[in-house]
Formats: C-alpha cells, sequence, structure tokens
C-alpha cells in the first residue's frame, strides 16, 4: 500500500484551495504549495537511499560545503561535480580542506484543470508520490556515480601514505560462489577490520536477499532458517544489517556491465575494467534492461558506525512552488528543486562484493 501524503491542512480546506486554482486564484497556489513541501520532502527522506547512506548536513545561511580530510590523513576524497556527472577524485594535503560543489536537482507535476474544480486531492496525491519518487531517484542516482567508482578504485599511495588495493571481495569458487553467501559477508568484514573499520551494512539486489531465502542447512542452522521462513528472508547476518536496493543486480541500473550493454549507467572500458575492478563473467544487457548474458553483479558494504565519511550538505532543501503558467493550458501544477552536494571524505568505509552469477 503507497504511503498516504499527510499535508497540514483539513481535507475540505484543501479541496477547496483546490477548487479555488481552477479560477487562477494565485493565493490558493501558493497556500497548496507551501502545505505540500514538507510532506513531499518527508516522503524524499524515507525513500532516498542516498540519504540512509549519506550523512545530511543542513548549512546555515552563508555557510561554506567544507569539511576536513580523514584524521590520518589517508584517504582519497570522492567528490560528485554536478547531477549525471563523473566524479572527481582528489587526493588532499595533510589538515587542508575539502570543498564540496552544490548542485540543483529539480521536479515537477500537474494534472487536468477538471480535478482541481472536483477537489479531487486524490489525483494530486499520486501526482506528489511521484515527484518525490523522481527526486530520490535523482539522489540515488547521485550516490551510486560515487560509491560503484570509489569502491572500484585502487590507491597508489602519495608520499608517505601506502599504496592499497580496491576494496573488492570475491569468492573464487567452491559451494559459496555464484550467489550471496554468508561466505561472502564474512570476506567483506574482514576486508574492512584491516582497515580498522566495521562492516554495519549491506545494500544488494533482490536477488541476492532471495539467495538468503534459500540458504540451507549448510549456511545456517535450523533456528535461523526458521527465523529467515518466518521473515521471508533475513535482516542480519553477522551483525551486519541487509538491505535491498531495486536498482542493483543483473538488470539493475547501477549493475556494472559491458561495454556493449544498452542499459545502466556503468560499463567497463575497452580493455574490460572499471577503474580497477576487471569482471572475469562481464554482465550484458539490452536496451530495455534484459539480461544477455548473465555475468557478475556488486554487492555494496558500508560501516555506518559514526556516518560521518560519507556526506551529503544541503544549502536549501526541497520547496516547491505554484506554476500559474499552466492555468492557460487548463492545467495546474507545481515544481520544486533543492541545492545539495555529495563527497566520500573516506573511501575505506566501503567494500564491494562480486557474485558471478554465470557459474
Amino acid at each position: 500500500m503507497e504511503k498516504e501524503i499527510k499535508v497540514d491542512l483539513p481535507v475540505e480546506q484543501l479541496k477547496e484551495l483546490f477548487k479555488a486554482t481552477a479560477s487562477g486564484n494565485p493565493e490558493a497556489g501558493k497556500a497548496i504549495a507551501q502545505a505540500i513541501s514538507v510532506p513531499i520532502l518527508q516522503l524524499v527522506r524515507d525513500m532516498s537511499i542516498a540519504r540512509q547512506l549519506f550523512a545530511v548536513e543542513i548549512l546555515e545561511p552563508g555557510a561554506q560545503a567544507s569539511y576536513p580530510v580523514a584524521d590520518d590523513f589517508e584517504a582519497p576524497v570522492w567528490i560528485l561535480p554536478k547531477l549525471g556527472y563523473v566524479p572527481t577524485n582528489h587526493i588532499e594535503a595533510p589538515g587542508e580542506e575539502v570543498y564540496i560543489p552544490l548542485f540543483t536537482c529539480g521536479t515537477s507535476f500537474d494534472w487536468s484543470l477538471k480535478y482541481a474544480r472536483d477537489g479531487r486531492v486524490d489525483i494530486a496525491q499520486r501526482a506528489m508520490r511521484n515527484a518525490a519518487r523522481g527526486m530520490a531517484d535523482y539522489e540515488e542516482e547521485s550516490a551510486w556515480r560515487l560509491i560503484a567508482p570509489a569502491s572500484t578504485s585502487a590507491f597508489s599511495g602519495k608520499g608517505l601514505l601506502g599504496a592499497r588495493p580496491a576494496p573488492i571481495v570475491e569468492i573464487d569458487g567452491g559451494l559459496a560462489a555464484g550467489f550471496l553467501s554468508k561466505e561472502l559477508i564474512n570476506q567483506m568484514i574482514i576486508k574492512m577490520e584491516r582497515t580498522r573499520r566495521t562492516l554495519t551494512d549491506i545494500f544488494c539486489s533482490p536477488e541476492d536477499m532471495g539467495d538468503v531465502r534459500e540458504w540451507g542447512d549448510s549456511e545456517v542452522d535450523d533456528a535461523t532458517r526458521r527465523e529467515i521462513y518466518v521473515r521471508a528472508g533475513a535482516n542480519e547476518v553477522f551483525n551486519v544489517m541487509l538491505h535491498k536496493a531495486h536498482q542493483l543486480g543483473a538488470t539493475g541500473k547501477y549493475n556494472i556491465n559491458s561495454n556493449n550493454s544498452a542499459y545502466g549507467i556503468f560499463r567497463v572500458g575497452s580493455g574490460g575494467k572499471f577503474n580497477d575492478y576487471q569482471p572475469t563473467h562481464v554482465n550484458v544487457v539490452d536496451a530495455s534492461g534484459g539480461v544477455t548474458t548473465l555475468g557478475e553483479t556488486q554487492i555494496y558494504g558500508f560501516d555506518l558506525t559514526a556516518n560521518d565519511s560519507m556526506v551529503m550538505p544541503i544549502k536549501d532543501e526541497l520547496q516547491f512552488f505554484d506554476d500559474p503558467a499552466l492555468h492557460r493550458r487548463q492545467r495546474q501544477g507545481f515544481y520544486g528543486w533543492e541545492e545539495i552536494g555529495m563527497c566520500i571524505l573516506d573511501t575505506r568505509m566501503l567494500v564491494m562484493g562480486v557474485i558471478d552469477r554465470s557459474l
């Protein structure tokens, strides 16, 4: 069931305002815009994976989106310059600050004026949910555009800082390969412990969560299998929380696919590598997202203990405005935007697990 948007106005008053906008009343439009901004923002907060992973920092007026580098000055810093752009990788000198660029995300929604005349608040509710979903999708794409490159890039070292490989883990063979196994989760835990971090959360695809539901007695004991059956899947393994991300996996928008795939935003280069990650069996999808050759998929682990290594400064939170220009086309609608930034200050809180689905 879709979540109801709670507008801080009595239903009858909201209906009357909708009817008033049908006659071009500008004050009614402004009142509705003010009433819907907060509930839509709350829905975005509930939907957005980015806001689960990144520490949201509301900037004071005039404040800059600047942060100190990691305390031990051992981490490259990843910054997203703008929505849809390729992230940039900075190696900051000790004691320097990181300045994060801010960019704007916008969304809008509208409907036929006849619904406004009839006070059809339900139509507006549906449009507001779609607008919230669209804004959450923008934030989520921005997040993965940072996370995927940062998780697949080795650090070559600089000055006194030693080199280290990309934080990638894969079970190469045996009974634990080819699916989300407890062995893979354990290796991700160990990988993070090597950098003095703690794996707290894993984001994976619906198929990966399905693997957990199929764990047999060689994976877990009878009591745990019973709990998985009752809950339709485990939400915690080794004190690591499992989260479902619909756009991960073989058919997901954020899987790392072959360079001739026609879907998704991440593809290996001509040499078969995505940064320092080279799939053995690359996943191939067509323009509709259908899999033509099943290959490797990725899951992502995070240390969210302090939740301060991935930051999302916000200069202007999402707010909406009436769009009176739509009235001449016999429509009613609203538009809104937010100004945000995204940065990964310390890549040691990331680990990527690889599952070779071709096996």
